[in-house]
């Protein structure tokens, strides 16, 4: 297949991209409230994120990670998406119901690989203190904090894990939600 030829005067230079990728956001999202999800929104529009996808987990993967949910997983996903479709926002979000059809332990990896393939980066992952302590003690973490930038969401307040300080340069903490 020939390559199409471009014309372009002398000295163009492309338009710096003003919008970045996408955002993950993995949580139970149970305790989550409509001022929560519009000073999540609020975050996302602040940093120029094009499109942000909330991953409930699933409650075999949340008893895995012993992480307690007092609501069932159709529970979570019904109620987050009537917050979704409450705001109002410039950023497209998105509820990803995956794990949900799998109804099984989905670890974090095969969930993160899942979520690139299907959305365009840069990516970024945003997740409760908690669940970063959770991650820096996965094998795949060194794989993937290389391909993604995280925030941490200070929400629960619990000591972060001093692994995350040799990756410094790639997370940063953020408050809204609950957190704030």
């Amino acid at each position: 297949m020939a390559r199409e030829q471009i014309k372009v005067p002398f000295g163009y230079e492309p338009p710096a991209q003003t919008h970045k990728g996408t955002v993950f956001v993995f949580e139970t999202f149970e305790d989550w409230t409509e001022s929560d999800m519009q000073a999540f929104v609020a975050w996302a529009e602040a940093k120029k994120f094009v499109r942000a996808i909330f991953y409930p987990q699933h409650e075999e993967t949340l008893r895995r990670m012993d992480i307690s949910s007092s609501m069932p997983y159709y529970a979570r996903v019904k109620q987050l998406e009537s917050l979704v479709k409450q705001v109002n926002t410039t950023v497209q979000v998105d509820v990803d119901t995956w794990e949900g059809k799998r109804k099984k332990y989905t670890p974090m990896d095969t969930s993160l690989h899942f979520l690139t393939e299907k959305s365009s980066g840069p990516y970024f992952l945003c997740l409760s203190d908690r669940y970063a302590n959770l991650f820096v003690t996965y094998p795949a973490f060194k794989e993937w904090i290389k391909t993604l930038r995280l925030y941490i969401n200070e929400q629960f307040h619990v000591p972060l894990h001093g692994k995350l300080n040799e990756y410094a340069q790639r997370w940063e903490i953020v408050r809204f939600g609950n957190g704030s």
